[in-house]
């Protein structure tokens, strides 16, 4: 049977959930004691940071997290909560700008994604005690994420299918949540505790201690590129980067 593109990638992002786990209880792990932490501050375009190793930090207000296994990427981190990425040859990569903890939250969020094969545009975060993942999928590439149906959701407007996907690291499984928005977009309104609750309804709690929550670009085995902001809604209008730097 012919695996999914995420059922492969899950083997190879085991530095991934290390840098994840490590970041939220301070595990002993070695992607993350490799892994710099810095804090960054807003600067002009001509010398904003330009990320392109495994790490965590905060910049210009927001959290931010970039990781990658193999291939070349990089995320140059703009002004608030604003980003930009770019990558090739990749085999899985994954940043963007949010928040350190990840809880109940409605924000806005505006960009653009040019997916040269099968990426993401995505609110992303986990939880730790158990672990868990969790996606809302905005937009993607070639490939829609998917997995055990469990129910749809409204949430603000829009309509989402909801999935449940069982994942491993080692002996050790753990789970990921999906709600993927029937059509796509790249710009709009989250609320993530719609999408907690009806995750909760499916049975797929989050009682557990949460780890970072960013609205994230995830490339698997492809090109492309992105530029988005994140925007809370009560913080006036959106700072919307319309071309990439």
């Amino acid at each position: 049977m012919r695996e999914t593109p995420y059922a492969r990638s899950a083997r190879g992002r085991r530095g991934r959930i290390r840098l994840m786990v490590g970041v939220a209880c301070t595990a002993i792990l070695t992607l993350l004691a490799t892994a710099p932490v810095t804090n960054a501050h807003a600067e002009p375009a001509q010398t904003r940071p330009v990320i392109t190793a495994n790490q965590t930090g905060t910049h210009d207000g927001y959290f931010y997290a970039y990781w990658k296994d193999m291939g070349d990427s990089t995320m140059t981190l703009g002004p608030q909560g604003s980003y930009s990425a770019r990558w090739s040859g990749i085999n899985n990569w994954f940043g963007g700008k949010g928040w350190a903890t990840g809880g109940r939250r409605t924000f806005d969020y505006c960009g653009t994604l040019h997916p040269g094969g099968n990426s993401y545009l995505a609110l992303y975060g986990y939880t730790t005690s158990p672990l868990a993942e969790y996606y809302v999928i905005e937009n993607w590439g070639t490939y829609r994420p998917s997995g055990t149906p469990m129910g749809t959701v409204v949430s603000e407007g829009s309509t989402y299918d909801i999935y449940r996907a069982q994942l491993g690291v080692g002996s050790t499984p753990y789970y990921r949540y999906y709600s993927v928005r029937q059509q796509k977009r790249s710009a709009g309104t989250i609320d993530t505790g719609d999408h907690f609750d009806a995750w909760a309804r499916a049975g797929m709690n989050l009682n557990a201690t949460m780890g970072y929550m960013i609205m994230a670009t995830e490339g698997y085995q492809s090109s492309g590129w992105s530029s988005v902001t994140v925007n809370p809604a009560d913080t006036g209008p959106q700072r919307c980067a319309a071309n990439p730097e």
